[in-house]
């Protein structure tokens, strides 16, 4: 028979280690650090009701792959890509509900390419594009009812 309270103990003492360890980390100069070192590894941090509240990448002290954020419920807040401590990739964010708000991307550390916000109903508001940081393209402006309601264009 599973003793219930060994297995929330033991979780317990896991959520409390852990976050033992994730507070060893300093961020200084544009830099993570661990015990005076550049840091290389994963570094979890949680709430006080024990859901994760950042897992986060890094490698050689800069944010490197996924770093995720969570609301206190436990929903994904954003997620976010790095590579060498430079935005890169694919962003999104939810609200609490786990409703997609928004989708970015970046290259190099700049806007490039997609962006798209969505209300909080989930209907498509914004749609943008973006080239090298610069304003590009198409962008769409749609109401709370997904009509599209206004068009710029933007020629470099």
């Amino acid at each position: 028979m599973i003793d219930k309270n060994k297995i929330g103990i033991a979780f317990f003492l896991l959520i409390f280690v852990m976050s033992g360890y994730s507070q060893d980390l300093e961020y200084r100069d544009g830099h993570y650090y661990k015990k005076g070192m550049l840091y290389s590894g994963t570094d979890i941090e949680y709430f006080e009701n024990g859901n994760q509240k950042i897992e986060r990448n890094i490698k050689n002290g800069h944010e490197n792959g996924f770093v995720v954020t969570y609301f206190e419920n436990g929903e994904k807040q954003e997620q976010r890509s790095y590579i060498e401590g430079k935005k890169d990739g694919l962003w999104i964010t939810w609200d609490e509900k786990g409703v997609k708000l928004g989708e970015a991307r970046y290259k190099d550390d700049v806007k490039d390419g997609e962006w798209f916000i969505w209300g909080s109903s989930g209907i498509l508001r914004y749609e943008m594009y973006y080239s090298e940081g610069e304003k590009s393209g198409v962008w769409k402006m749609y109401n709370e009812q997904g009509k599209l309601t206004e068009e710029r264009s933007y020629e470099k």
